[in-house]
């Protein structure tokens, strides 16, 4: 299996090395990207990992970062002289996985090719490796196990299209599996799947969803968008948040926005594109739609703000969080187009009621628990999303239910990092 997928890989690496190379310019880091990839760590940076056990966690991009945030903090706890690296696929990813306090290092991960991984793993020397839902590379994987360290697949995950795929080279994933000391997945059905798929059963374990345990109702004091809340937006306006949007879906967030103004209410917009690049993309659409608009990148605090601004672009990384707890009503993107939805929990923890549209499948287990719970609803169109908007503004009571209801689903399932750290704990020894 290895060979072919060698030969291919090798015959990409240019164009890898190239996407890579101009993906990173607009955030300042190709170089060091490059150098990452390629196996390349520097000596003051490997110095941050002596002391005791190496944890490496890989978290493919800003999500799985996010995840991995809680189960870090549990491990040191756990382990109070444990190093940890965290390793990312995306600039977004590395650049919150650096800015956080969690990790003591947080690389690009490097590419899948046997000397290059060969070489992380010499300077790094884990004890185990934590992969962060299903991000499987085969070299990764078969160059940690041929060096005997336990890999342990965390907040695992399969969805009924991904089991669809999988299935397809069961074979070729049942060699992957059968290397994972570990195996810990959020629910019944995906430990069923992956089971399925030739994961060894009595390695596989239902652990929860790691989600449920980051502190999404935790938002910094002192932030833009607190003191643009305290500066009388929320008084008169009906703020709402469109977050995570992908293309197809902020045409649909502007229509909505000028049909509301449309019909007599204060509407004013915070859209968030997925991707921080596309905020240009954004800003045309805004222009050509004859809306007056500001980049939040170009404002230093709230009084900078045009008095006749109606619609914000949210085009920094980090901040949606912030910006939801200062919404009335919250659409989250990738959802309208088939991209498979984007976290729920976030708004629904900071008690604000969910809009998504019907491509949730991603994070089918969630959906299910907003909508049997309240907290949210589906819209499948532009339509069913400016009327559940605008019934939203008219009931405020109709709001709160909603809010209480996504705060109770979040309590009541928290606890799948302390079980999954237990279990990692009795592999690995105390």
């Amino acid at each position: 299996m290895l060979l072919p997928y060698n030969l291919l890989l090798l015959l990409v690496s240019p164009l890898l090395l190239v996407y890579a190379f101009f993906k990173g310019l607009p955030h300042g880091n190709s170089m060091r990207s490059l150098a990452e990839r390629l196996g390349f760590l520097p000596r003051s940076a490997l110095e941050k990992l002596q002391g005791g056990k190496v944890f490496w966690v890989h978290a493919v991009s800003v999500g799985e970062v996010r995840v991995a945030q809680p189960l870090i903090r549990e491990l040191k706890r756990v382990h109070p002289s444990s190093r940890v690296v965290v390793s990312s696929m995306t600039f977004t990813g590395n650049q919150v996985a650096r800015e956080s306090n969690e990790a003591d290092l947080a690389i690009f991960v490097p590419f899948d090719l046997p000397g290059i991984v060969e070489r992380v793993l010499k300077q790094l020397q884990p004890d185990a490796i934590i992969i962060i839902e299903t991000e499987l590379w085969p070299n990764f994987i078969h160059s940690a196990k041929a060096r005997r360290i336990p890999l342990i697949l965390a907040n695992g995950r399969i969805s009924r299209k991904s089991f669809t795929r999988y299935f397809l080279v069961r074979k070729i994933m049942a060699g992957l599996l059968e290397s994972f000391s570990l195996i810990c997945m959020q629910d019944r059905e995906s430990v069923l799947r992956i089971r399925r798929m030739g994961a060894p059963a009595d390695r596989t374990h239902v652990s929860g969803n790691i989600k449920f345990d980051i502190p999404w109702t935790t938002v910094e004091q002192g932030t833009f968008a607190e003191a643009l809340g305290e500066s009388g937006l929320r008084s008169d306006r009906y703020v709402w948040v469109a977050g995570s949007t992908h293309k197809g879906e902020d045409e649909v967030m502007i229509a909505c926005h000028k049909a509301l103004r449309g019909q007599g209410l204060q509407s004013f917009l915070i859209l968030a594109p997925r991707h921080p690049p596309r905020a240009r993309a954004v800003s045309e659409l805004l222009d050509l739609s004859s809306l007056p608009f500001v980049m939040r990148s170009t404002l230093q605090s709230p009084e900078e703000m045009p008095g006749d601004c109606e619609v914000m672009v949210l085009d920094t990384v980090g901040e949606l969080r912030d910006f939801y707890s200062l919404a009335d009503v919250v659409f989250v993107g990738g959802s309208l187009v088939p991209q498979g939805g984007h976290n729920l929990l976030e708004p629904a923890a900071l008690g604000k009621p969910v809009l998504f549209g019907p491509h949730m499948f991603n994070a089918r287990e969630i959906e299910n628990l907003v909508l049997q719970d309240g907290a949210g609803c589906t819209v499948r169109n532009s339509d069913e999303l400016l009327e559940s908007l605008r019934r939203l503004h008219n009931d405020d009571a109709l709001r709160s239910r909603m809010g209480a209801a996504g705060r109770r689903i979040v309590g009541r399932n928290v606890g799948a990092t302390k079980l999954t750290v237990a279990k990692i704990t009795a592999l690995l020894g105390p």
